[in-house]
């Protein structure tokens, strides 16, 4: 069914929102939020005219380059996760096609002042299990998220969450510390902010969510199946009425998956396999993505050698930004801060960054003021084995590091095990890109001396710490980029970690007659709902 604007909030919009909210939404735009919907909801009017009538029934087969690494959204810490959990699970809210926030199990939120979220829910909603959806589940999900025993990694982006309150079954508040510029975002964000059904533990295995689809089986290293869920909220959708995921690990074995159609859609991570599949094949629709994905090299401040900031500046004086870019992915992507572009507010407009010229000779001597004049041997510098292109980076850092005097052994390893040493902070140089995120603070966070990546890495900055608490609760949008780029600069001048370069994380490819599907900056397939095959 189409999501119907609540009548008991109506009234209250007129006494509580005449002007802007605590979010900076002016009220139209509330009222906007709240009634917005449809069968076809978030899809951009392109979309809508590409797709036709929409054919229900069929199967989707997706080619995917990795499978998931756990399914409880409370506990995921992999990229690999969020296209089951993009299915699986809803949230609250969700960004639509134009990556704008709307409704989805609540039907709209009132703001009485700047630190209270009133959120009425959906009613008649479902779990997968049949459990009914409530505000108890919402309360449940999020005292789970702020539970240190969870480790979850999202207890960071909602840490200034001050109490959840259920006030009925279908209306629940939350309480913030502060204003919070941030806290829509990852409310709106899978897998940050999905309900998960209060009562059921075992959900890492087994996940039960209200999402357009339900899990029916796994098969690692071969396919992921889900069926249509016939309880799901929207009327007639999901039009598909089985999603597989068929898993390859190689670009060569997916390339040869869709010429052969053997999978209906995919997405590559080198944007020179794209190009050349997509020229020589007219009847596949090509989705380059936008600039979201980040490839630093981490570095742990807790020992030597990068316990002295002079090793670190060195470090980023030896590194060729450019060259990378070039020689990896052939300039598709740019040279740039921390934050990437796809960010709205121009986050990553820092220039001239500090340390970022390559100059080998100030790096070296560095190097000596440091105590390192014969060089440097800094061991294992740790990156992901599965992707082609962080190895062929690392490859090329170890080059020029080198011509500085400075050593590293690269080891590549498995996702999994990598993930687990970069959260606790177990390793001297580490490479692990970053994924598109709702919010700059997502990713500055994680320096965060009083968070757990911070403390785990030895982060002991005050000073950025209060920055960035400080931009969370910066309501203008202007003034926060402002704010950001100031951290940015900071990071860089200090030398924390390495930003290499960002560029789109994946390019996306599906043959015409998939229809309805649209692709998002995140790189989530969450359009699969509104997906059908016409062949």
């Amino acid at each position: 069914m189409a999501p119907t604007p609540d009548p008991d909030l109506h009234p209250l919009l007129d006494d509580t929102l005449a002007s802007e909210g605590a979010h900076g939404l002016p009220r139209r735009s509330l009222l906007q939020l709240l009634m917005a919907g449809g069968a076809l909801a978030g899809l951009s009017p392109q979309a809508l005219a590409q797709a036709g009538a929409p054919k229900r029934g069929g199967t989707l087969t997706i080619g995917a380059d990795a499978d998931p690494i756990g399914l409880d959204p409370v506990t995921l810490t992999a990229f690999s996760s969020y296209d089951f959990t993009a299915l699986l699970y809803s949230g609250l809210l969700r960004w639509n096609a134009e990556m704008k926030i709307e409704p989805d199990l609540a039907t709209g939120f009132l703001t009485p002042n700047e630190t209270t979220y009133i959120f009425r829910l959906r009613q008649g909603v479902k779990f997968h299990n049949g459990q009914p959806f409530s505000a108890e589940d919402v309360k449940h999900t999020f005292d789970r998220i702020l539970d240190p025993a969870s480790a979850s990694p999202s207890a960071v982006l909602f840490a200034g969450i001050k109490a959840v309150t259920v006030i009925d079954t279908h209306t629940v508040k939350f309480e913030l510390k502060a204003p919070s510029a941030t806290f829509l975002s990852y409310m709106a964000t899978n897998p940050n902010g999905v309900i998960v059904p209060k009562g059921v533990t075992d959900l890492k295995t087994k996940p039960v969510g209200t999402g357009p689809f339900v899990f029916e089986s796994y098969e690692p290293n071969q396919q992921f199946t889900l069926k249509a869920n016939p309880n799901y909220y929207e009327d007639k959708q999901p039009y598909l009425g089985t999603v597989v995921f068929k898993f390859f690990k190689d670009q060569a074995s997916i390339t040869s998956a869709l010429r052969s159609k053997a999978i209906d859609m995919t997405w590559f991570k080198d944007p020179k396999v794209s190009a050349q599949i997509v020229k020589t094949s007219p009847d596949l629709v090509s989705a380059p993505g936008k600039t979201s994905r980040t490839f630093p090299v981490w570095l742990n401040l807790k020992a030597k050698p990068f316990n002295d900031v002079r090793v670190r500046r060195a470090i980023s004086l030896a590194t060729d930004r450019r060259a990378c870019l070039q020689t990896v992915l052939g300039g598709s992507g740019k040279v740039g801060a921390m934050v990437p572009e796809s960010q709205v507010g121009g986050y990553d407009g820092v220039s001239p960054l500090p340390y970022y010229k390559t100059d080998v000779a100030a790096a070296k001597k560095l190097l000596a003021e440091a105590g390192y004049a014969n060089g440097l041997d800094v061991g294992d510098y740790i990156v992901v084995a599965a992707n082609a292109l962080d190895v062929q980076c690392a490859q090329v850092l170890q080059q020029q590091w080198a011509a500085a005097g400075i050593k590293v052994n690269i080891k590549p390893m498995e996702t999994a095990p990598l993930i687990a040493l970069w959260l606790k902070g177990e390793y001297t140089m580490m490479s692990i890109a970053l994924s598109w995120s709702p919010d700059p603070d997502a990713i500055v966070s994680r320096l965060l001396s009083t968070g757990s990546q911070g403390k785990g890495i030895g982060m002991a900055d005050t000073q950025l710490d209060k920055m960035i608490e400080d931009a969370r609760t910066i309501l203008d949008n202007t003034q926060r980029a402002k704010a950001y780029q100031q951290i940015q600069k900071h990071v860089a001048e200090q030398a924390y970690m390495l930003q290499i370069y960002q560029y789109p994380l994946r390019w996306e490819a599906w043959w015409k007659y998939v229809k309805g599907y649209v692709a998002l900056a995140a790189n989530i397939r969450t359009f699969v709902r509104t997906t059908w095959i016409d062949k």
